[in-house]
């Protein structure tokens, strides 16, 4: 049992380490998304230029989702509040195309790995 807490505690990790390089660093001319919104805090960046692609909220929220990535090892959190928060990030990532590619990875990993065991 211990071995298998290990595991999925390393694939937590790996999934923030991922999530963190994706929207706080990783830099590219592809974009996904067709429009951005007005507002600073919504405001992605359009065009041809390498730069990053996730707005100011993106980059913040995502250390909501990964603070849940890793605390749901140690706190036993309802199997419903889990859904919640992956079916908030799917609809939050709407608002840009980028972060829905970015995530696609990590809701692919969590729900054939990690889910089903919750």
């Amino acid at each position: 049992m211990i071995i298998i807490i290990t595991i999925y505690m390393f694939i937590s990790i790996l999934e923030s380490l991922y999530l963190i390089f994706m929207f706080c660093y990783f830099k590219t001319s592809i974009n996904f998304s067709k429009s951005s919104f007005y507002s600073y805090f919504f405001h992605h960046s359009l065009g041809n230029q390498r730069e990053l692609r996730i707005c100011p909220f993106g980059r913040v929220a995502i250390f909501g989702l990964i603070f849940i990535l890793i605390s749901r090892h140690f706190i036993m959190y309802p199997k419903k509040f889990i859904i919640f928060v992956w079916t908030m990030t799917i609809l939050l990532s709407t608002m840009n195309t980028n972060a829905m590619v970015y995530l696609l990875p990590i809701e692919l990993v969590e729900l054939s790995l990690i889910l089903p065991y919750l």
